[in-house]
């Protein structure tokens, strides 16, 4: 089939992330858009399959003819290349995403389609929830004028161990031996796993929390005592920061307003990936942890649950077709958005010089990190606080003074008047 690339016009264009069964072009052909479907979900070896694509539907066949429709197919090389192409043209390339295309592409091309996949979701959800997330900043910026960067934490806890709780469903398991090992290194928790360390009376060294949404509240519904420090982002449910008083903060990669204010406050600013796990594993690295630990990380539905028992959301899962295969080549249930933070939590352990540990709850696994059974990290934990001190307490954040917060403050205000202004 042709895959010549013609020079865009003020017409506009139309492009799509995976050709799949066709549908998403067939949709814009209706509204009489001129399409191109950058089909990387196509093996390069076999342009016979885009062809049968095109072929079964006289609507494609048709727009092929005139050119009204292009399909570009090949190595991810070609892709990229061609995105640079479309990058002189934006104004006039309108993008797409065929989710259900690009979770099934073959093994050269995963990666692209999963950075694809992110970026994509990640600016759905930027339009989506742009009004909240700048109404939570506005609300947020005295707690974030006061607290302290992430950086300030910077190799507080080198060479001790991280006990980095997520909320899956393994991690009420580990709770009986996890306050135990606090005496080694510092438990890092994400905000939805706080009403089960409060069940079992395990304080939080530092508490992690992302979620933009009011709802996220539920997570204080047992209280929040017991907690040295919470770390948070600016667009952080303000709910859930103003719980407490002593916080750590680091700004979101890539957002615009925010990575002028990390220049010019000299704030940290790390990666993002919609999952409040990365960022607790970005303190745990920021501390200097060796190894980093991880309980409750399944990124799978195990024993038909979502989270914990007794985490702030757990609920019952319905089986959705997803599945990953488990430390020992298992498949257990899953879904594509635990799919997507699997491989952000993978990307950050490749780019780690710590070793990461995970507690094996039968969920995913988790490509780079080392397997320990439960019942072997137990008795590790057991055999190295046998007698020890407990560990000296990670230093609480300094609280801007008077002046220094007042002069963010209107760092912050002053960014979000010029971009309200745009």
């Amino acid at each position: 089939m042709g895959l010549a690339v013609a020079k865009e016009s003020d017409e506009g264009l139309d492009v799509v992330w995976g050709l799949g069964s066709g549908r998403r072009a067939r949709a814009l052909l209706r509204e009489g858009r001129r399409v191109e479907v950058l089909a990387l979900d196509i093996d390069p070896s076999r342009p016979d399959l885009a062809r049968a694509v095109i072929g079964a539907c006289a609507r494609l066949t048709a727009a092929h003819a005139s050119g009204r429709l292009r399909v570009m197919i090949g190595a991810p090389e070609s892709f990229a290349q061609r995105w640079r192409e479309l990058g002189s043209c934006a104004e006039f390339v309108t993008v797409h995403v065929d989710l259900g295309a690009l979770s099934a592409v073959p093994a050269p091309a995963q990666e692209l389609a999963r950075v694809v996949e992110r970026v994509h979701l990640e600016r759905d959800d930027l339009v989506r929830f742009a009004r909240l997330m700048h109404d939570n900043l506005v609300e947020n910026i005295d707690a974030i004028a006061g607290a302290s960067p992430l950086s300030a934490w910077s190799d507080a806890a080198r060479g001790r161990p991280a006990f980095v709780l997520a909320a899956g469903p393994s991690a009420r398991s580990a709770m009986p031996w996890l306050e135990r090992a606090r005496a080694l290194g510092p438990v890092i928790a994400v905000d939805t796993a706080l009403p089960l360390c409060r069940s079992y009376e395990v304080p939080v060294d530092c508490l992690v929390s992302v979620d933009p949404h009011a709802t996220s509240r539920v997570h204080l519904g047992t209280g929040a005592a017991d907690v040295h420090a919470l770390a948070f982002q600016p667009f952080c449910a303000p709910a859930i920061v103003d719980a407490f008083p002593r916080r750590f903060l680091a700004t979101p990669q890539g957002d615009r307003l925010c990575d002028r204010a990390a220049a010019l406050l000299d704030l940290p600013a790390v990666p993002v990936a919609g999952t409040v796990l990365l960022y607790a594993l970005q303190v745990a690295a920021t501390l200097g942890c060796s190894p980093v630990i991880l309980i409750g990380a399944d990124f799978a539905h195990i024993g038909g649950q979502t989270h914990a028992l007794g985490t702030a959301t757990a609920r019952s899962a319905s089986p959705c077709g997803g599945v990953v295969n488990d430390a020992r080549g298992a498949p257990v249930p899953t879904t594509s958005t635990l799919l997507r933070f699997l491989h952000a939590v993978e990307r950050h352990v490749r780019e780690s010089e710590a070793p990461h540990w995970v507690v094996d709850g039968g969920g995913a696994h988790v490509q780079g990190t080392r397997v320990v059974d439960p019942v072997a990290i137990e008795r590790w934990v057991r055999r190295h606080t046998n007698g020890a001190a407990s560990a000296q307490p990670l230093r609480v954040p300094e609280i801007a003074d008077g002046p220094t917060k007042a002069r963010r403050g209107e760092v912050w205000r002053a960014l979000v008047r010029e971009f309200d202004a745009i």
